[in-house]
């Protein structure tokens, strides 16, 4: 992949993202929209690209030879949105009927924040429970499994779900973190996912946009200094710096949506992770895998957050250990 073909992708990322119109310096030819549309469906940001897409002038538009394709995409990310929906209302569903009270956590939320939340590619399905109500949940799936964190995992038509027993994916008594469900909260969750993504098996686009949309429709609607603080003292701080000056340099995020006295870092280096990785549901999620990403990525992770990084690779070690023949 060239260096101009992932400067056009974002370019057309942030054109659906923002709902901007744009103008390429340069239009791709045949191969070169097939490339951009590989790296759509690799980073998992699809339904932006079809967006970006359709902000492009008449004269710039894709080939004739590239449409069906594009129409192909389209139904099928349309039938794959419908499906999920369907799922996730079913589900919810059966919960409350047993009288458990889940929240939509992680990307699954974050689709509030986007202009057209149908835009943005669906995936896991992340539910939160209540302390005591995981393993009544556990009790309505016999054939459900339980990852290495505790969550419950199961499939239902093609779609995962995990229903988690934590709201927050970070080694810290909860007691001293921002209210569940809150702006501050959800920011954290999110700052914190993607963290663990990053160290594992990588990250795509997708959770970026959700970062980015999420900061930008939350400014002001939070306090900042209570932020920072939440941030510091799950050792996430520098961390966050570092995914904020990404988010400014490539995909648009205006730098007032990022914390007081915000200072850019060269995000290269994260920036070559996300390059090179692409989204992380792409590669196998065995456990030697898993174990293998998060040998690979020690450098970055102890550099940026060492605390939850061996906080992070404990409790996967421990957990493979327990749930070991389930």
């Amino acid at each position: 992949m060239s260096g101009l073909d992932w400067n056009t992708f974002l370019a057309i990322l942030r054109a659906g993202l923002w709902e901007q119109e744009l103008r390429l310096p340069s239009e791709p030819d045949a191969a070169g929209w097939e490339r951009l549309l590989a790296l759509g469906r690799s980073q998992a940001v699809m339904g932006l690209i079809l967006k970006g897409i359709a902000q492009l002038p008449a004269e710039q538009q894709p080939p004739e030879e590239t449409q069906p394709v594009l129409r192909t995409m389209e139904e099928a990310f349309a039938r794959a949105n419908a499906r999920y929906a369907r799922v996730q209302g079913e589900l919810l569903q059966q919960l409350a009927d047993a009288g458990l009270h889940p929240a939509i956590q992680k990307g699954s939320e974050a689709a509030k924040y986007y202009a057209d939340p149908s835009a943005r590619q669906v995936g896991d399905i992340d539910l939160f429970l209540p302390e005591g109500e995981s393993q009544r949940a556990r009790a309505l799936f016999p054939d459900a499994r339980t990852a290495s964190d505790g969550a419950v995992v199961l499939a239902q038509d093609k779609v995962t779900i995990e229903l988690h027993p934590r709201y927050y994916d970070i080694h810290r008594p909860a007691g001293r973190l921002p209210a569940l469900g809150s702006p501050c909260g959800e920011i954290l969750l999110l700052s914190a996912h993607i963290f663990k993504h990053v160290i594992g098996h990588g990250l795509g686009c997708k959770q970026l946009c959700d970062m980015a949309v999420s900061l930008a429709r939350l400014e002001g609607k939070y306090d900042k200094e209570a932020l920072r603080a939440a941030l510091q003292y799950a050792g996430l701080l520098r961390w966050h710096r570092l995914l904020c000056s990404l988010l400014v340099a490539d995909f648009g995020l205006n730098p007032a949506c990022c914390l007081d006295g915000f200072l850019p870092v060269d995000p290269e280096r994260l920036r070559r992770i996300v390059r090179e990785s692409g989204h992380f549901s792409h590669h196998a999620k065995t456990k030697a895998a898993t174990a293998g990403a998060f040998l690979r990525r020690l450098p970055f992770s102890l550099s940026y957050c060492p605390r939850e990084t061996l906080a992070t690779i404990w409790e996967l070690a421990l957990g493979n250990l327990l749930t070991r023949g389930k």
